[in-house]
């Protein structure tokens, strides 16, 4: 069946005209006669019934028609041009490609592998995107995806990258740290992170211990504020080995109990299915996938 789409050539004039606020100066922009993009503009209108733009002399402005079909076509046209972009790149070992990462872990594993990866590959651009949790993962954005959960992810081929160690943490400085009882951790603030609510309930019965109360600490949307908080004696927090290691080798918190606990959920490379078999994604794929596994 025929698609009822009028042609590009007219949707792109349409949207040269509504950014310049002119005929005239869209014309220069697509490398026509004014006479030939008006003609454009004029097929557009005649297509959709409806007057997109009011003239008035030498400059344009869009109606409450065109101002609409602008907002939902710009988008779709970044897009398009976007997925072309792809399609003339996809064999090709370099160039750029987006990673899709949460802030904290970003910053802290994230950057000095990307760093050694910019030495070994220095004609890749690798860029990155920040989400806070899976379901802001966009497929038409990123490349390249880490996630921590437990698959499946539809849409997307998942790669095991590395498991997860949750640890209790806290600042050398709060009393009485580090416990022997596990129960004692609750004597202070137990901090949480928003999207692991379940953290200190897993750590306790990763022990085989029932998770004494409920924790009523503080909660923090982001890790780095949340180790922060730890830091600054606020109280103790369960949380993933890999992202205090720094703060543990410079003493600035302490693991308050010696129990480490791998849970089931792990950090997975999530790669778009659409975008599988795509050269450079294949090439910093399988150099993550190395490089996560020698630790």
């Amino acid at each position: 069946m025929r698609r009822k789409i009028p042609p590009i050539s007219a949707l792109l004039c349409f949207e040269a005209a509504a950014r310049a606020g002119s005929f005239a100066q869209g014309a220069r922009t697509m490398s026509l006669s004014q006479s030939a993009f008006s003609r454009q503009i004029q097929s557009l209108e005649a297509q959709t019934g409806q007057t997109l733009f009011k003239r008035d002399r030498q400059r344009v402005q869009l109606t409450a028609a065109g101002r609409m079909l602008l907002e939902e076509l710009s988008p779709q046209l970044e897009a398009l041009e976007a997925t072309f972009y792809r399609l003339r790149t996809r064999d090709n070992p370099y160039g750029a490609l987006n990673i899709g990462t949460y802030p904290t872990l970003g910053s802290r594993w994230l950057m000095p592998h990307l760093a050694q990866l910019a030495r070994e590959q220095p004609r890749l651009t690798v860029n990155t995107i920040t989400y806070l949790d899976n379901a802001q993962v966009d497929a038409s954005l990123i490349d390249l995806a880490i996630v921590q959960g437990d698959p499946p992810w539809p849409g997307f081929r998942a790669d095991f990258l590395m498991p997860e160690t949750l640890i209790a943490v806290a600042a050398p400085g709060l009393p009485g740290t580090p416990v022997r009882a596990a129960s004692s951790l609750l004597d202070y603030p137990a901090l949480q992170h928003t999207t692991r609510p379940l953290s200190w309930q897993i750590w306790f019965e990763d022990l085989g211990e029932a998770l004494p109360v409920r924790p009523t600490g503080p909660l923090f949307s982001q890790f780095e504020m949340l180790i922060d908080a730890v830091k600054y004696g606020h109280g103790a927090a369960i949380l993933p080995e890999l992202l205090v290691r720094r703060e543990l080798d410079d003493g600035t918190l302490i693991q308050a109990h010696p129990h480490g606990c791998i849970p089931a959920s792990a950090y997975y490379l999530l790669t778009p299915q659409a975008k599988a078999g795509t050269s450079r994604i294949e090439r910093v794929r399988s150099w993550l996938l190395e490089h996560a596994a020698a630790g």
